[in-house]
């Protein structure tokens, strides 16, 4: 479905391409895009919008408008919004140009990509689009399997496999009534009295950080993860490098009581269940198929191996 929306007097107005997820949010996007429409008019812009009808129609509609030359595209809704959107630039099916660049307006469950560039509202987005200032950023490709076949995503702000990809699936299965940080604790604890560690192998650009028992392993190019905790505290997503950090098995109550509650404010790294280790290319193997997760969706399982694409979008930030 497209949608154009623009002021009565078009003169000096600036087109913005926007891509909508109007079940973002537990179907929330669908009730606030008209006003955020609105208000994007009422700063200067001719809107030409498409909200999606499934799976994967962002992404299609993206490589279309690229391919037409747009070179402007913003993504309303969440995280997984935002790993569509930015798939369709850097899947390699469409060359979008040195020029071409994502904004995004955060709408859903998780904001996390957002508040990894500096947007934490929808005035921050209106502001970041307003002053037209961007920085490229990396990305990460990633290669897992689904079923019995390999398949390859790219993701801009977070992966993991384990506790917090069970906990990113109980959360796409809920209703999503709270929204944010919440969310996602509610997911964390459905999840931790049914998730099992496996013997997990983690390497970091060729080096063995890790061998055993895991909760959890996540590969941040973003700081924030999981509904705005803070994960990986030391994570910048232009600087070269993947955080990655390995959760070895502990009792659910000290996960609970101890690591839980300094997650939120990045304080979790100096304790002993957690290894920190930086680099550019991270393979994951589990002795058992493990749910992967990327941006907030889960595409696939284990085994993974993903790798940094250094500065390989544009992006609009309100840093």
């Amino acid at each position: 479905m497209q949608a154009e929306h623009r002021a009565d007097d078009t003169a000096g107005q600036k087109d913005l391409y926007v891509i909508v997820n109007p079940a973002a949010g537990a179907g929330r996007t669908r009730k606030r895009w008209p006003k955020i429409a609105a208000e994007l008019v009422r700063r200067g812009f001719r809107v030409h919008a498409s909200l999606t009808e499934g799976p994967g129609h962002a992404t299609a509609k993206v490589r279309d408008w690229l391919r037409a030359g747009v070179a402007h595209i913003v993504a309303v809704g969440g995280d997984g919004t935002v790993n569509e959107v930015a798939n369709g630039f850097l899947d390699g099916q469409v060359d979008p140009g040195a020029a071409a660049k994502l904004s995004v307006i955060p709408s859903g469950t998780g904001h996390d990509f957002a508040r990894s560039v500096g947007i934490h509202s929808l005035d921050d987005a209106f502001r970041a689009l307003a002053r037209n200032e961007s920085q490229l950023i990396d990305a990460a490709r990633a290669v897992f399997r689904n079923g019995e076949a390999q398949m390859c995503r790219f993701f801009v702000n977070a992966a993991d496999v384990g506790l917090g990809a069970a906990a990113a699936a109980a959360v796409n299965r809920s209703r999503k009534l709270i929204g944010g940080l919440w969310t996602y604790v509610a997911g964390a604890l459905r999840a931790l009295w049914s998730f099992r560690c496996v013997p997990t192998v983690v390497e970091v650009d060729g080096q063995r950080v890790s061998d055993g028992l895991a909760e959890m392993v996540l590969i941040a190019n973003g700081r924030f993860h999981a509904g705005g905790m803070r994960m990986a505290p030391m994570a910048s997503p232009n600087d070269g490098w993947l955080e990655v950090l390995v959760l070895r098995q502990i009792s659910r109550l000290e996960l609970l009581l101890s690591l839980l509650p300094r997650v939120y404010h990045g304080r979790h790294l100096n304790h002993p269940a957690v290894t920190h280790a930086r680099g550019r290319k991270v393979a994951i193997r589990c002795a058992e198929p493990l749910l992967f997760e990327m941006d907030g969706e889960q595409p696939g399982t284990t085994d993974v191996a993903i790798e940094l694409v250094p500065a390989a979008l544009r992006v609009t930030t309100g840093l």
